[in-house]
């Protein structure tokens, strides 16, 4: 297995980073202040069990291409 030379914490890789900004972009939509810490927990969570499995599986099947991209940027800045 060939070690890819860029860093192992590189969010543009990481598809659970891209599906908690799906999560945020929904909570930036509802524009209510949470009454408290506990109701921005469940609020969050509900958006969280909401995400449509599409959206989820569309970001696991692009992965190859972030990884082509990556590599042709010598682990630089991508769209991504």
């Amino acid at each position: 297995m060939q070690r890819l030379p860029w860093p192992t914490y590189s969010s543009d890789m990481s598809p659970i980073e891209h599906v908690w900004d799906l999560v945020g972009r929904s909570c930036t939509r509802d524009l209510r202040p949470a009454a408290s810490k506990d109701e921005l927990l469940l609020r969050i969570q509900a958006r969280w069990n909401s995400l449509p499995q599409a959206d989820i599986q569309n970001l696991f099947d692009f992965m190859s291409r972030r990884i082509e991209k990556l590599i042709a940027a010598r682990g630089g800045f991508t769209k991504y």
